[in-house]
């Protein structure tokens, strides 16, 4: 076959032929050839290719507090939380969205009764030192977790829980009812059995893995620094290539520990750090970006009835309701960075009742239903009186008791101020949280209480508003007794239709509403603040701050250009 182009002596024979004109034409046009070519693949790849995640990339974070237990059945304080996160994988994790997914568990199936929960488990997992994980570990970690002796937090969640291992791969866990939040359960961070299964429960926290821990989470530990006297100051977590489905993008994470939450706020500020979990007091700097996550928790002033009782009154309870203004609390303490509710359910999960949602301030109404009520200043000092008997009156003045964090105490003094304007005197006690729980929580001693409840990975009120959950150490801190609300949260737990649950819990809250024990304020939101433009953070709603975490081995710094047909949709 003959030849299609012509060779270099040839080429630049026909070259040397032409003019001098006709050679600045040729090259010219030789010159536009090129960029015209050179645009069209840059259209081509434009429309034709897309940037997607690279491998690469480093994170530095710091954290209030030394870590200690590294370990999803001791883990209690913030540090030793978001390090579990990473390090340990469970069955399934949140979405992020306010579901699960499948992490260690490839899927699961649960039994139309709600009794059986089967888990089959991804094939290939393996530890961080390489040892195969299977079902025979998911079963330890349950079994200490049920085991009084290691006084684990995680015993109430797996109490009375049956276990069978089928094979390696799957394991089946026996309800003796159902409870609709039980996938919750599965979260919980999974324990090497041969690591620790010669280890007492005497001496669990005493082991050495609680600082250096071993799993099977998308980050290990490499290297562990510490200062003159031993204290840890810093974690370096490198990316664990067997973590399924796939490893994470980030090479690096690195953890520093700071003693105060000053400390914290001045090495972010100086870019000492990537990242860090901030709260609403923070002014960030202008080249910081702040993620803002929903938290299903719901702050709100809970009354006490039986300590003070013109709190008895529905005609004062309604009042102080329609007197606080819910969304200057946001705008002006929380910077907006939360979301105003009048309901015990928090706002963006899947039982609150949006319908009822009644958030705006009516201050001539409270001041009306309190004169109907006979509420009155007999004595002209601001402060209104209820008649109790028939000669005594009793001025309306009680204590708001909350936690000793600058929102919270500006918020019980912003609520004390609006009260204030239909006459009605409070006062604004605050306490470290310690002194709170022992003195104040436990007894049932206070008039009124700031405070938030956490609803957890599966949003389920009935530790706070069941009358079993009234004393110490139920969570029911309004005192709260109706026997048709207990029977709608019991319903709600043991069925498992969602639709079902949305339904009961409806009801619950319009009892809530009607009964009033308590004025809920706000849902706060989760801020987490870094420099670096972090792709991958796409969680938007998380149970608790570490599962920040779960969506980790999606988050990049780095990318590159791949052509669609390369990638899969």
């Amino acid at each position: 076959m003959g030849r299609l182009m012509p060779t270099r002596s040839e080429w630049r024979t026909l070259f040397d032929t032409l003019t001098r004109r006709e050679k600045i034409a040729f090259l010219f046009f030789l010159f536009v050839a090129w960029a015209a070519i050179n645009v069209l693949l840059v259209r081509v790849d434009r429309d034709f290719s897309k940037e997607i995640p690279a491998r690469g990339g480093s994170l530095t974070e710091g954290i209030v507090g030394i870590p200690r237990f590294i370990n999803p059945l001791l883990a209690l304080s913030d540090v030793d939380r978001d390090l579990a996160r990473i390090v340990y994988a469970g069955l399934v994790k949140p979405d992020g969205k306010g579901g699960f997914v499948p992490e260690l568990a490839e899927r699961y199936e649960i039994s139309e009764d709600g009794l059986t929960y089967t888990f089959w488990l991804r094939e290939g997992l393996r530890w961080h030192d390489g040892e195969i994980l299977t079902a025979a570990d998911i079963a330890f970690t349950v079994e200490l977790a049920k085991n009084p002796a290691i006084r684990s937090h995680r015993l109430a969640h797996w109490e009375g829980v049956g276990i069978e291992i089928k094979n390696e791969r799957e394991i089946v866990f026996h309800l003796k009812r159902p409870y609709a939040p039980f996938l919750g359960n599965a979260t919980m961070g999974i324990l090497p059995k041969h690591l620790w299964h010669d280890t007492q429960p005497e001496a669990f926290p005493l082991s050495s893995l609680n600082t250096e821990p071993v799993g099977a989470g998308p980050f290990h530990i490499d290297t562990v620094t510490k200062d003159d006297r031993g204290v840890i100051t810093a974690f370096y977590l490198k990316r664990f290539k067997g973590y399924l489905p796939r490893p994470p993008y980030l090479d690096t994470i690195t953890f520093y520990f700071y003693p105060t939450d000053a400390a914290l706020r001045t090495a972010f500020e100086d870019n000492a750090i990537d990242a860090a979990s901030i709260d609403h007091s923070w002014h960030t700097p202008s080249q910081s970006i702040v993620h803002e996550m929903s938290l299903p928790r719901v702050v709100g002033i809970f009354f006490n009835q039986d300590t003070y009782t013109p709190l008895r009154d529905p005609v004062l309870r309604e009042a102080l309701a329609k007197a606080t203004d819910r969304e200057r609390i946001v705008n002006e303490i929380l910077g907006g960075r939360a979301t105003a509710t009048s309901l015990p359910i928090p706002p963006g999960t899947f039982a609150h009742a949006s319908t009822l949602e009644n958030t705006k301030r009516n201050i001539e109404g409270a001041k009306e239903i309190l004169a109907k009520a006979k509420y009155e200043d007999t004595d002209g000092d601001g402060i209104i009186e209820k008649l109790e008997g028939k000669k005594d009156r009793v001025k309306i003045s009680f204590t708001i008791t909350t936690i000793q964090t600058p929102e919270l105490v500006r918020a019980a003094e912003m609520v004390r101020d609006m009260w204030r304007e239909i006459g009605v005197e409070v006062t604004v006690q605050a306490y470290e949280k310690g002194d709170l729980d022992q003195n104040f929580i436990r007894p049932r001693n206070y008039d009124a209480l700031l405070y938030g409840l956490v609803m957890g990975y599966d949003v389920d009120p009935l530790g706070f508003w069941h009358a079993r959950q009234i004393k110490h150490p139920g969570s029911n801190i309004a005192l709260y007794a109706n026997t048709k609300v207990d029977t709608l949260l019991e319903n709600a737990q043991n069925t498992t239709s969602n639709d079902k649950r949305v339904e009961l819990y409806t009801l619950f809250q319009e009892e809530i509403a009607k009964d009033r024990p308590a004025i809920f304020l706000y849902s706060p939101h989760y801020l987490y603040a870094t420099y670096k433009d972090l792709g991958g953070i796409g969680a938007r709603i998380i149970p608790f701050p570490q599962e920040r975490f779960s969506t980790i081995d999606a988050w990049y710094t780095q990318t590159k250009s791949v052509w669609n047909i390369l990638t899969k949709e």
